[in-house]
């Protein structure tokens, strides 16, 4: 396995990665102003980030749930066979439905987010899966997703006192518009490129700036699209990406309000994940060492120490986003 070159960055850089996972649409001018830089050195500075593979891409965070689709959870422990653990990475990428998926070490070796439609479609899915590679599944288990809860990334510039609430999207709803292929062409377009400038975005879909302004403000104010970040090659900032599935006792609606004003505050959780499985709660959180990841689980377990009962934990080794013409949820 290679190892990974860390990279120092200035305070500059730092407050540039924050605003831009943010919302990796802000203006140059805009960014320039924050900094006290000239739009000119933001902008190369941005080139440089993305040069040294810090800033892996621009990231239109879509939100499927607003079109009615219902996320589900897979989670698989593999057999030891690199040939046909390749193939199974490989066989998500065309599965209808995919969003996400990861491989990781720990207590799964991999797991994946979907969303469809119906219960039913997923059950489809999931038995092709389970007949695909069942020489290869070791252990097996699936979820509803209830609401996802994602926090800016405030590790990247501490600074900053204020952390704005999380982003919140989880249940199906249904939207109030027939969405045509000029919609579908934006969003595909914006997908590899949440950064690309409207002119650029108007020409390569043959629309003008005026209605593809339009489209990207119906898209937000409908939830379609939620957020735009970037992705961020944590590694390469000295940082690794761990899941604390988390085993309630009793989460009641006061313990979970508590539980979102506490990763709030702790900076370093990034997403807090409700759903319907054998644990309550998943954990995202970014920490640059595995004992820096144990205290903050102490902490949130004396913190909660009457209704947690435990935990267990991945390390994400590569993650995956799977966006395309066959994954747009309309």
């Amino acid at each position: 396995m290679s190892i990974i070159k860390m990279i120092k960055i200035d305070k500059i850089n730092s407050r540039i990665l924050y605003e831009l996972d943010k919302n990796c649409r802000i203006s140059d001018n805009q960014l320039a102003k924050l900094v006290n830089r000239s739009r000119e050195s933001v902008r190369n500075r941005i080139n440089k980030l993305v040069k040294d593979d810090i800033i892996q891409g621009f990231i239109l965070s879509i939100n499927p749930t607003a079109t009615g689709c219902i996320g589900f959870k897979m989670y698989f422990q593999l057999k030891n066979n690199i040939t046909e653990r390749e193939r199974f990475s490989n066989y998500f990428k065309k599965l209808e439905g995919i969003y996400w998926f990861a491989e990781s070490d720990g207590v799964w070796d991999f797991h994946a987010t979907f969303y469809v439609e119906s219960i039913s479609k997923f059950n489809e899915i999931k038995n092709k899966i389970f007949t695909e590679f069942k020489d290869l599944i070791v252990k097996r288990d699936t979820g509803v997703l209830v609401n996802v809860r994602q926090f800016t990334r405030k590790f990247l510039f501490p600074q900053i006192h204020e952390r704005p609430l999380p982003y919140k999207y989880g249940e199906p709803q249904k939207i109030s518009y027939l969405v045509d292929e000029l919609d579908k062409q934006i969003l595909l377009k914006m997908s590899t490129n949440a950064r690309i400038p409207i002119v650029t975005l108007a020409q390569k879909t043959n629309s003008t700036v005026d209605i593809v302004r339009n489209r990207i403000k119906k898209f937000e104010n409908s939830n379609i699209i939620f957020q735009y970040r970037i992705a961020l090659n944590h590694t390469k900032l000295g940082y690794s990406m761990y899941k604390a599935f988390v085993y309630f006792d009793n989460l009641t609606p006061a313990i979970e309000n508590k539980l979102i004003s506490y990763a709030t505050q702790e900076t370093r959780i990034f997403n807090l994940i409700r759903q319907i499985s054998s644990w309550d709660i998943e954990l995202e959180i970014m920490a640059k060492s595995y004992e820096e990841f144990t205290e903050i689980m102490n902490n949130i377990r004396s913190t909660f120490k009457e209704v947690i009962r435990n935990y267990e934990l991945i390390l994400i080794k590569d993650e995956n986003w799977v966006f395309d013409e066959s994954h747009i949820f309309f």
